[in-house]
C-alpha cells in the first residue's frame, strides 16, 4: 500500500490520541502477538507498538513480519512503529 504524505500525516494525526496498545519484549513476536494485533486492527484500523530493548528480534524483523501478515507500518519513530490495517467492514472507518 502506496501512502501519500498528507494520508500518512493524518494518520499518525489519528495515532497521537491513543495509547501504545502492545510491547513486544522477551518473548518476540509469536502468533498469538500477531493474532492480538490483527484482532486490534480490526477494531480500531490504527494502533501503535512498542519494541522493548529486551526482544530478541530486530526492529526491521518486525516490520517484515508484519507487512507479510498485511499491516502496514506508517511511521517508526525509535523503537515505536504506528501500524494500518484496513477493514471496509468497520460502521466509524478511517477514510484516508
Amino acid at each position: 500500500m502506496n501512502l501519500t504524505g498528507k494520508q500518512k500525516a493524518n494518520l499518525r494525526r489519528l495515532a497521537n490520541d491513543k495509547p501504545i496498545m502492545f510491547q513486544i519484549g522477551q518473548s518476540g513476536l509469536t502468533e498469538i502477538v500477531i493474532s492480538n494485533i490483527l484482532d486490534y486492527l480490526k477494531k480500531h484500523e490504527i494502533g501503535r507498538i512498542s519494541l522493548l530493548k529486551s526482544a530478541p528480534e530486530d526492529i526491521n524483523d518486525i516490520i517484515r513480519i508484519l507487512g507479510e501478515n498485511n499491516i502496514y507500518v506508517i511511521y517508526r519513530i525509535g523503537r515505536v512503529l504506528l501500524l494500518y490495517k484496513e477493514n471496509k467492514e468497520l460502521k466509524n472507518r478511517i477514510i484516508i
